[in-house]
């Protein structure tokens, strides 16, 4: 992931990279945002890089332990951050769907997901599987882990599918992920955003509620 990173901040315009930094390389003196797709532990490293600098930091990476988050919550008091598992801006879209089709179609709509991902994946189901789920249930809607079906096959970079269906219709929504480069390409996107924000712990979906919200004043 730090090769498409590097690759999407050239792409960008409105960024420039200021340091590529891998487990024992020196920090930077300065930095708007940091970027974190690296691991548990680098991130921990990652937060003390964006505390030397006072800059905001984004986190990419899976599998944080209690403490850590609870690290994050402490150091938001001071600087903006923002924990996503997954960065796609077509993900973030879909769970504001899913969310409006659960309180649209009400209770009387069963609920499935099938995810399929590459066959080196471990993970069943997938982070992203789960965030749905929790988007449905919080929503006011039910997805057990049975009716989540998980698929690994192949080269597939991720495919999440969500079925609405009553006895007469049915309603599919599904996102395809095509190249990894969606996740950098999405951060890079959320980054330019967190360094406008205000201390604390943002979301993906406070941005997408700022960027609906432009489009309903424009």
């Amino acid at each position: 992931m730090g090769t498409k990173l590097v690759e999407a901040l050239a792409e960008d315009r409105a960024c420039s990279l200021v340091a590529s930094i891998d487990r024992d390389d020196p920090l930077p003196a300065a930095a708007d945002v940091v970027i974190d797709f690296s691991s548990p532990e680098g991130s921990k490293r990652a937060l003390e890089a964006a505390k030397a600098v006072s800059a905001a930091l984004l986190v990419g990476t899976t599998g944080l332990d209690d403490g850590f988050r609870r690290a994050l919550e402490d150091a938001a008091k001071r600087m903006p951050i923002l924990v996503a598992s997954n960065t796609s801006l077509g993900v973030a879209v879909m769970h504001r769907m899913v969310a409006m089709a659960v309180r649209g179609l009400g209770s009387g709509w069963r609920v499935q997901l099938e995810e399929i991902h590459h066959a080196r994946k471990v993970d069943a189901p997938s982070g992203t599987a789960l965030a749905l789920a929790s988007t449905v249930e919080g929503a006011g809607g039910a997805l057990s882990r049975d009716r989540i079906v998980s698929i690994r096959q192949g080269e597939v970079v991720g495919t999440h599918r969500i079925e609405f269906t009553s006895p007469v219709e049915r309603l599919v929504l599904v996102h395809e992920a095509l190249d990894r480069a969606l996740f950098a390409r999405g951060a890079v996107v959320l980054a330019r955003w967190l360094h406008r924000q205000p201390p604390g712990m943002h979301s993906v979906q406070a941005w997408l509620q700022e960027r609906l919200d432009e489009g309903t004043r424009s």
